[in-house]
Order: C-alpha cells, then structure tokens, then sequence
C-alpha cells in the first residue's frame, strides 16, 4: 500500500502493479510520474485559453477613444 501525502498508509490500495510508494516511473527525461490513484493533489489542472480575438468592452472602448482624442 503506497503511502499518502503525509507518509501514512493509504485507507485505499493502488491497484496499479507499477505504483512504487506514489510513482509510476519515470518519463524520457528523468522526471517522475505520479500515480494520481495514491497522489490526486498532483494532477495537473491547466487552463485552455485560446487567446481569440474580441471586442473590448464598452469601458475600454471609452478609454482608448479618450486616449486617442488626448493625443
């Protein structure tokens, strides 16, 4: 039984035969991979953004129409 996130036994088993104590091995560059089974704070959680082209809102249109009048 692969230990939790404090060192104590986990109240569940991993059933994953290459979980060694929270790790599944290692990638192609060294670094290890986590069994999210025994360590679920370690999955990755990002954020997709396609950083789409849109129209500013009313208050920054006022803004850049006053800066540009400034000018």
């Amino acid at each position: 039984m692969s230990p939790d996130r404090y060192g104590e036994p986990a109240d569940r088993g991993c059933r994953d035969p290459r979980c060694r104590r929270g790790f599944l091995g290692e990638d192609t560059e060294g670094r290890p991979i986590p069994c999210l089974a025994c360590k679920p704070h370690l999955a990755v959680t990002t954020t997709a953004n396609d950083y789409a082209e849109r129209e500013p809102s009313a208050r920054a249109q006022r803004a850049i129409n006053e800066s540009e009048n400034q000018q």
